[in-house]
Order: C-alpha cells, then sequence, then structure tokens
C-alpha cells in the first residue's frame, strides 16, 4: 500500500502543520531509511541550501531514528527513487516539474508500498487535476492519486486563479476534490482508491 501525503505550500515555514507533516513523512521509514527529496521543481539553480534545510527539518522530526537523505538527480531518478523509502517533491513550478516527471516511464511502480510526498506543486503532480495559478485553467498531473487538487487554497500570498477553482470545482466530478490551504496536508493510501 502506498502512502500518499499531499501538502498546501509553504513547506519550509516553521510551525507546528509543517512539524507535523515532517514527523508524518517519516513515521514509517525504518531507521536508516532513505528520504528522497526531488526539487526538479526549483525555480532556483543551486538547491544545496534548501536540501540542507529540509534534511535537518526532517531529522529533527524523527525521534531517534537516523535517516540518509538523497538529493534527486534528473539522471539517476528512477534508481534513486527506487532506492527510497519515503520520497517527498518540494515546491516550485508545477509545469517545469511535470515536464521532468513525463520523461520517466514506471513511476508507478517505483513508488508502490513508499511513503509519496508533495507540497504544491509536488502535490500537483501526483494528483489527477490540479488548479493553475496563473491562469484560467485545470492542469492535469501524472494520476497518481485519482483526485482534484487546489494547493494554497485561500491563500492571501499565492491562491489559485479564479478562473481555474471555477473549472476545476465543475469539472472532472467524477474526482474527489480535496482543498489545502497553506501548510495545510493530508494523508491517502492507495487502497483508498
Amino acid at each position: 500500500m502506498t502512502k500518499f501525503m499531499l501538502h498546501g505550500g509553504f513547506a519550509r515555514r516553521d510551525n507546528e502543520l509543517n512539524r507535523t507533516f515532517y514527523e508524518e513523512l517519516v513515521k514509517d521509514v525504518p531507521n536508516h531509511g532513505n528520504v528522497l527529496l526531488v526539487y526538479f521543481a526549483s525555480r532556483y539553480e543551486d538547491v544545496s541550501e534548501t536540501y540542507e534545510e529540509m534534511s535537518k527539518r526532517i531529522q529533527e522530526q524523527s525521534g531517534d531514528k537516523e535517516f540518509r537523505f538523497t538529493q534527486a538527480s534528473e539522471e539517476d531518478f528512477m534508481k534513486q527513487l527506487g532506492d527510497a523509502d519515503a520520497v517527498y517533491f518540494h515546491g516550485g513550478s508545477t509545469n517545469k516539474l511535470l515536464d521532468v516527471l513525463r520523461t520517466y516511464l514506471g513511476i508507478e511502480k517505483q513508488i508502490a508500498g513508499k511513503t509519496v510526498a508533495g507540497s504544491s506543486a509536488g502535490a500537483y503532480a501526483i494528483a489527477k487535476y490540479g488548479a493553475s495559478h496563473s491562469e484560467d485553467r485545470v492542469r492535469e498531473g501524472l494520476g497518481l492519486l485519482p483526485i482534484r487538487l487546489a494547493c494554497h487554497y485561500e491563500s492571501e500570498e499565492l491562491p489559485p486563479a479564479e478562473g481555474a477553482m471555477k473549472v476545476l470545482k465543475e469539472s472532472f466530478t467524477e474526482f474527489e476534490l480535496i482543498l489545502l490551504k497553506d501548510c495545510d496536508w493530508k494523508v491517502f493510501y492507495s487502497n483508498d482508491y
């Protein structure tokens, strides 16, 4: 059974919601397990500072377990994904992330039985459909989780486009609609769908 965790965005903020998100992310990872951090959505070339910060924050919520952290690379992604106990897709540009992820075949098999988390763009990539923040349209994700999703819902800083929300609420109604505010998160299991 695959465990999916969707986060509404701003996962780097230091607050209780994010601390519990990281705690849940590694709850099922064994001691000395491998956590893969994916920054393919980043708008920045150098993500080393973010990688170090997120590794530290996740480790702080691990209880007494120690983890190995790996920063995903496009060249070795499928092998890294296969070796990971948990994978976290960081936010940024959803289009950029999807462009990279769509080049790999068999992601579904590589994540089976793992914890797979995504924040904002990372969550949109996991979902079947998601709201755009810059256009009045719905974007199709990888569909690893058959839902409709809006991240940063009702956000003062980065809300979904109003027209995109209208389309998302009225279209593809056979899929559950999930609305996640900044820093909110929710867990789903593959056998639920």
